[in-house]
């Protein structure tokens, strides 16, 4: 084996420990600058991100798809956002839901303006958690009396930067004894 050949090795051995780690979600406490983070004592720095993918999926009225959820830790820093069918004013048909289950409400979504295409699909995000609220899930929600099959390229991204673990008493009520 010639030295090109022992230096692919090493990089491809590189990227297959990296690639694992990643998989297995082994982060440490650094921003994506890799500076230390700043996190408040008892706070664990994460950097985990879903993509969901959501295009095709019918969403029965007053119905729900179950997105995230952190239990038992609560969210401290994260954000979403949203690709979603909407109307010729920018207002999305579904809800994202925010909250701790079974106390979810809709996030207040804010419309990126540059990225949306009234009547079609707009895009929308917001951070989270919003205000002082515990969040430890998150969904989206048919509001409508009828069912909504979403269109090509519909989508929910969640991305989560900081947990906490739940306090033992009184914000676990979604749990079993």
């Amino acid at each position: 084996m010639n030295s090109s050949q022992e230096l692919t090795l090493v990089i491809l051995a590189g990227l297959m420990i990296a690639t694992g780690a990643l998989a297995a979600g082994i982060t440490t406490p650094t921003d994506v600058r890799g500076q230390t983070s700043n996190a408040t004592k008892g706070n664990s720095v994460v950097r985990d991100s879903s993509t969901i993918l959501l295009d095709g999926k019918t969403i029965p009225a007053k119905d729900f798809i179950h997105l995230y959820d952190s239990t038992p830790y609560k969210i401290m820093n994260g954000h979403i956002a949203s690709k979603l069918p909407c109307d010729a004013s920018s207002v999305a048909s579904l809800n994202i839901l925010v909250g701790q289950a079974p106390n979810v409400k809709p996030a207040s979504m804010e419309l990126v303006k540059e990225l949306s295409k009234p009547g079609s699909m707009c895009i929308y995000h917001v951070d989270i958690p919003q205000g002082n609220n515990v969040t430890t899930d998150i969904a989206i929600q048919n509001p409508t009396g009828s069912p909504i099959k979403l269109p090509d390229t519909s989508t929910v991204v969640i991305g989560v930067n900081e947990i906490t673990p739940l306090a033992a008493e009184g914000q676990m009520g979604n749990m079993t004894k």
